[in-house]
């Protein structure tokens, strides 16, 4: 009898101990593994720990989160996308050799960049100089 009293606080000392080693191996989410590597959670436990020990779902919830963030951006993309496409196809609407009724004029940084065009085209289709401007005109739109 005398040993089961002297044997109790020693073994409550030791159980205690074990207590406190595992609380202190906790990770900042409130977990920590045995030395089996099973991972163990406090009811309060929570997600923020990826790749160590976190309470289950953790990891479900970060991959949805993601998978959201993902499609949030593609919508937006998307978005802009057809607003960009839409705002092209105000500012230059597509009519077929038929001149407007107001021709505006070229600013001379808009005719140096045709120049520099034209002469690119022209380095290429050395047969289109000989043609007329309405013919190349013709020619390039029908690619």
């Amino acid at each position: 009898m005398k040993k089961m009293l002297v044997m109790a606080p020693l073994l409550a000392l030791v159980v205690w101990g074990a207590g406190r080693a595992a609380a202190a191996d906790k990770n900042k989410c409130g977990c920590y593994k045995d030395d089996a590597g099973l991972c163990f959670c406090d009811k309060k436990a929570k997600c923020g720990c990826p790749g160590d020990c976190e309470p289950k779902g953790c990891e479900q919830a970060r991959d949805k989160r993601i998978q959201k963030e993902i499609e949030a951006e593609t919508k937006k993309a998307a978005q802009a996308d057809r607003k960009h496409t839409r705002g092209e196809s105000k500012a230059a609407p597509t009519t077929e050799s038929t001149p407007t009724s107001s021709p505006r004029k070229l600013t001379s940084a808009q005719a140096k960049e045709l120049v520099r065009l034209l002469d690119l085209y022209f380095a290429g289709n050395s047969d289109a100089r000989t043609r007329s401007a309405e013919d190349v005109r013709k020619d390039l739109l029908s690619r």
